[in-house]
């Protein structure tokens, strides 16, 4: 596949950016702070890896350089360095590249390192030069010649940053339905409180569990749908990960999930996509059945709306796109033809768009 530059998704993003607000013409919109930025000025638009480059991701997208560098210092570290570990050899929690810069001995605090061996033995290492001369007096003074056993205690730092991982997971998903349907996923106001989320990976905005470990999988990046307790949900797969997002029509369901997912997950999974490259043209809806999951409540002209919809049936999308009334009257009568009437209507909001200048 032929790669695109930069300025190209730039272009087609603004396109499909100008069809909600025609007067962000030639501006970018980020999709997590929604802060319009002009083209000419897209040395402040990042590209930015989905999934960390350290941990291998390739997945990339674009975003403000504020977020981009928030996303750097805070879920990209924790997040990256858990995909790193879990993708090692022997996936140990002490296999951890991250470590604090101590350990303790006998409950004595010491600067210095450690480190597991090719044989699995743990080494501990020391810095003479990192600790005060007291405790290097005290270690020489007590520990001179070899004890018989002593009680050595290290500290986990990722283990202090569970939520932060999950809040990589969390926007990693969000920003992967961002690269299926551009700003139609965007401007949906139900998603506001997600990133804000994303914004805040250390609060707890979202009250209710939103992610879902899957013992014995190893996924490469997916999205698509899952039936959980009867709901249909948005989700995102990556590694032994999922990450569930409201569908329009239901944008309370976090409520109806509990915490507990054991019984669920790997049940119904469905798998989507819905282009072969970025896609970034009319306002977009997805479908399945009489059930609205991506709708976006921005005003723009209906005419051009294009619906994705899925069957319960079926895997594959069929595309659709306004018609004549005319026309209509005429496939109502043609054998065959199935009436599909969604049973929700997006209440349009008035979007607060920061303009960057």
């Amino acid at each position: 596949m032929t790669k695109i530059s930069k300025t190209e998704i730039l272009r087609m993003l603004s396109s499909n950016l100008e069809y909600f607000f025609p007067d962000l013409r030639d501006h970018f919109l980020c999709p997590i702070c929604l802060t319009a930025i002009p083209l000419h000025k897209k040395e402040r638009i990042s590209e930015a890896h989905v999934i960390p480059k350290a941990a291998g991701g390739e997945l990339k997208t674009y975003l403000c350089d504020k977020c981009n560098s928030l996303f750097g210092r805070k879920q990209d570290k924790w997040f990256g360095e858990h995909l790193k570990l879990i993708n090692k050899k022997v996936a140990t929690i002490f296999a951890t590249d991250i470590k604090d810069g101590h350990f303790w001995i006998d409950d004595i605090r010491v600067n210095g390192t450690w480190k597991i061996e090719q044989n699995n033995e743990f080494a501990f290492y020391i810095h003479k030069d990192r600790n005060p001369p007291s405790i290097n007096k005290l270690m020489k003074e007590k520990y001179g010649s070899r004890p018989p056993q002593i009680n050595l205690k290290v500290s986990i730092p990722i283990l202090k940053h569970r939520k932060i991982v999950e809040m990589g997971f969390l926007t990693a998903g969000y920003l992967m339905w961002f690269g299926a349907l551009g700003y139609s996923w965007v401007l949906q106001s139900h998603l506001d409180q997600i990133r804000e989320q994303i914004l805040n990976p250390e609060k707890n905005i979202l009250k209710t569990r939103f992610i879902a470990y899957c013992n014995g999988v190893r996924w490469k990046p997916w999205f698509g749908l899952i039936t959980i307790t009867g709901e249909i949900m948005l989700t995102m797969g990556l590694e032994n990960c999922m990450v569930f997002f409201q569908p329009a029509d239901r944008p309370q369901v976090y409520s109806k999930l509990g915490n507990d997912f054991s019984g669920y997950i790997g049940t119904d999974i469905r798998p989507l996509q819905f282009w072969t490259r970025p896609y970034y043209g009319p306002p977009v809806s997805a479908m399945f059945g009489e059930r609205t999951l991506v709708m976006p409540d921005a005003s723009f002209d209906t005419s051009l709306l294009i619906i994705i919809y899925f069957t319960s049936t079926s895997n594959e999308a069929q595309i659709l796109s306004a018609v004549s009334k005319e026309k209509i009257e005429q496939l109502e009568k043609t054998p065959g033809v199935v009436k599909v009437r969604p049973d929700f209507t997006p209440r349009l909001k008035e979007w607060d768009i920061k303009k960057s200048g």
